[in-house]
């Protein structure tokens, strides 16, 4: 039940808790120099699902990973300062 804009209840619809979206961080390895500020946001403010890889970006840097599901707050996104990384919604099967 969720109180209303009333004092009575409405019931949740627990079928729209099921069909959560999901999303996708998109890394361009191109752009990316791998200063890892993306993952640092992702464990402080984020979901704790970008992690560094041990494979290194042409600047010498590492390149993230996703591990885990990500939960679309796009914080990596807005913080990246090369604009390396996008989140992307997932279309689901």
């Amino acid at each position: 039940m969720v109180p209303t804009a009333s004092t009575s209840w409405e019931p949740v619809n627990t079928n729209s808790l099921s069909t959560r979206k999901k999303f996708r961080p998109r890394i361009d390895s191109k752009a990316c120099k791998g200063c890892l500020i993306c993952v640092y946001v992702c464990e402080t403010k984020g979901g704790k699902v970008l992690k560094a890889t041990e494979e290194a970006t042409s600047m010498g840097g590492l390149l993230p990973t996703l591990d885990g599901d990500c939960i679309g707050c796009r914080w990596c996104e807005r913080y990246c300062p090369d604009f390396a990384i996008s989140v992307e919604e997932v279309e689901e099967c």
